[in-house]
């Protein structure tokens, strides 16, 4: 039986088999990613070896052309400058592309089918990003982005195909991204279609978005099929690059807001409109501690000693209730720079914050020594690693949901750390039995969120096996319980509506049919 011109032919299989023994597939093989060649290496004998090149191959059709075509030699990566404009721009901003998308795991399905059906990816990759099987949004993501970026390698027209990608991106709401493209194309001398500036309207997502606002009762999440006239919401993403700057930039700007809050209150003192004490006494009652614990002979005294309780990355609990309640100027450049950090929180994944907030926070009084204090408790909470490609108002919106809004406010960001998702808070030692209260109670809810396990003053309490991070399953749970916000941080996560149960009932299949029981 022929083998189909899609597929590698035995004769090739063993060239590169041969390639593969010597060490020099990287070299010869550029489209694969080090992922994949690794698996090849590691696999356990030639028969699988030979199965992950053709699966290789199928993902990169393009590739295999390319062999046929010019042969062994005309494998090597061409010369940066003979590249296409369109090539290197995407090539260029591949990591922010894949960020974006896997930060808005809701609409990998809808962009991978807008870039099939556009002939931007193979087919292989289309079904395999479909699948999901074992794939975390990164992955999805990484392998859609790494596809169209081969094929305007290849392609005679890269021009046509680059459009196709800004179509695509736009439709599914990603129109901040697909500006930054056409800006950066424009850059490298390269021709951007006028009629691209007219962005299309967002494609009809299969999911409504869910409102992750907590709620005292819990209503019915809302999936649903098709038929959804919705579109899912789209968050842009900063780069890595961007949340460095922006972060720096916060750090500035928080150095001169505090001295302008402190020479507020001092001219306030200075008056006699404001006795420190009374101030001292009411942060003390905000934060649930001793008033005696605090010094207040005067302003720099005072702010001292609430140091441990604020920074520039957390500064909407005590500090804005000193400003919301004795201020005026400052209390308004505090608002605005509390939007300012929102709004970088919303745009900011967790693994581009914590290196640079690492270096930040490190030289602040709190993260001095957090287990020493009398007046903290320090909390640790370690997540799933999917919640590498989550964003910091995400994590607080879970604290809220778990703990309320006292303990999201107060509570102080000190650390963010590698192995799986590792965030370390500080709040006030009055807090920390109703904390561990909470935790106890809703342990099997965390555990469907991807929480492994949250440690209170150096005390453990486990709550999920760490191998075991099945978000499809969690979200078959989370729709039979009725949880609405936790079908939407599942979502978030990247679990799927339409993988099946055990019953071989998919989560929306279920949401629709407790939507009808509920009508009986």
């Amino acid at each position: 039986m022929d083998i189909p011109d899609d597929r590698p032919k035995v004769s090739e299989l063993i060239k590169f088999h041969e390639l593969l023994i010597k060490g020099q597939l990287e070299k010869f093989l550029p489209l694969l990613d080090t992922d994949t060649i690794r698996k090849i290496r590691n696999a356990v004998n030639d028969h699988e070896r030979m199965s992950l090149l053709i699966r290789a191959f199928e993902e990169h059709p393009i590739l295999l052309q390319k062999v046929r075509t010019t042969g062994i030699k005309g494998l090597f990566k061409p010369m940066e400058g003979s590249m296409s404009p369109e090539y290197i721009t995407v090539k260029e901003m591949l990591a922010d592309l894949v960020d974006l998308l896997a930060g808005n795991a809701p609409v990998i399905s809808q962009l991978n089918n807008h870039l099939f059906s556009s002939d931007l990816i193979p087919k292989a990759v289309h079904l395999t990003v479909e699948s999901t099987a074992g794939l975390t949004p990164y992955d999805r993501a990484n392998k859609i982005f790494s596809s169209v970026l081969a094929t305007l390698e290849c392609h005679p027209n890269p021009n046509s195909v680059f459009s196709s990608l800004i179509t695509s991106l736009q439709k599914v709401g990603l129109n901040n991204m697909a500006s930054k493209l056409m800006e950066n194309l424009r850059g490298k001398g390269g021709h951007v279609d006028p009629n691209l500036e007219q962005q299309p309207s967002v494609s009809k997502g299969p999911l409504q978005p869910v409102d992750v606002t907590p709620q005292s009762h819990t209503p019915q999440p809302t999936i649903t099929g098709s038929q959804s006239s919705t579109p899912t919401t789209v968050i842009e993403l900063s780069s890595k690059s961007e949340v460095a700057a922006n972060i720096k930039s916060l750090h500035s700007r928080f150095a001169s807001l505090d001295c302008d809050i402190r020479d507020e209150f001092e001219e306030l003192v200075k008056q006699g409109k404001v006795n420190l004490k009374a101030v001292a006494r009411s942060a003390a009652t905000y934060l649930s501690i001793k008033v005696s614990s605090l010094k207040y002979g005067n302003v720099d005294d005072l702010f001292y000693s609430l140091q441990p309780h604020y920074d520039f990355f957390n500064c909407d609990g005590v500090l804005k209730h000193l400003a919301d309640t004795y201020l005026s100027t400052a209390q308004i450049e505090l608002t605005q720079y509390i939007r300012s950090v929102d709004k970088f929180s919303e745009s900011s994944q967790l693994k581009h914050i914590r290196s640079k907030i690492k270096e930040k926070l490190s030289s602040l009084p709190t993260a001095a020594s957090p287990t020493t204090s009398h007046k903290k408790k320090p909390v640790v909470i370690q997540l799933s690693d999917r919640w590498d490609e989550m964003t910091l108002s995400k994590f607080k919106r879970v604290l809220q949901y778990y703990f309320g809004h006292k303990v999201a406010d107060i509570s102080t960001i000190v650390d963010i750390d590698f192995g799986s998702v590792v965030i370390t808070l500080l709040i006030p030692t009055s807090l920390s039995q109703s904390l561990i209260d909470a935790i106890n109670n809703r342990t099997n809810s965390m555990s469907r969120l991807g929480i492994l396990e949250v440690a209170v003053d150096n005390k453990a309490i486990p709550i999920k096996k760490k191998d075991d991070n099945n978000f499809d399953v969690s979200l078959h749970e989370s729709v039979k319980a009725g949880d609405s916000f936790e079908v939407s941080m599942l979502l978030q996560l990247g679990a799927d509506p339409n993988s099946k149960d055990e019953r071989g009932k998919s989560a929306v299949e279920i949401a629709n049919r407790t939507d009808m029981d509920g009508f009986r």
